[in-house]
């Protein structure tokens, strides 16, 4: 139950922006996630090959740092009908940001600010977040924004793993969640 754990006053009055991603992309961005960061997980990884990180960690409801993606995605979507919960994408913010930041905005009640808004797609653009040493854990050696693109998923899963991943899409489109990806 991942809503349970917000403290009441968020769960009725804050302002929750929940963003998702598609879970293959997902799968592959978290895979090099604990491996850039493997010293801050305390070896977490043992510096597995991505075979044997899907087999053990990303599939894995015991070891999986989250849980599962559709468990997760499918806990916050019953949760869809909240005016206080805005449900967005990463793809959809990857497709058209300021689309996505005029959302946001309204969402929270901000005025209208285009100055702002232009402010932050440049701020925002992948370049300059990797460059922003605030953002991108130099403190760890690594780099923690590492490419940023939808569908990139394609050159490291198996057709095996993408079918397993396809049976997780296919729970959350049925729970009322927007997945931007083939099936394959």
């Amino acid at each position: 139950d991942y809503f349970s754990w917000l403290p009441e006053k968020t769960k009725n009055t804050g302002k929750i922006i929940h963003c998702m991603r598609n879970v293959k992309d997902q799968c592959v961005s978290y895979y090099h996630h604990l491996i850039n960061l493997d010293k801050a997980y305390n070896n977490m990884t043992g510096h597995y090959t991505f075979d044997e990180y899907f087999q053990k960690i990303h599939r894995s409801r015991k070891v999986a740092e989250a849980g599962l993606w559709e468990e997760h995605a499918i806990d916050w979507l019953s949760q869809k009908g909240r005016d206080n919960i805005l449900f967005v994408t990463y793809e959809d913010l990857s497709e058209d940001t300021e689309r996505e930041l005029k959302k946001i905005a309204a969402f929270l009640g901000l005025p209208e600010d285009q100055e702002a808004i232009d402010r932050a797609l440049k701020k925002g653009k992948f370049d300059n977040m990797k460059k922003d040493k605030s953002l991108n854990c130099h403190w760890a050696g690594q780099n923690f924004i590492r490419k940023g693109k939808v569908g990139g998923w394609v050159d490291t899963l198996s057709e095996e793993q993408s079918k397993i991943l396809d049976e997780a899409i296919k729970k959350v489109v049925a729970a009322g969640g927007n997945v931007r990806c083939t099936l394959e």
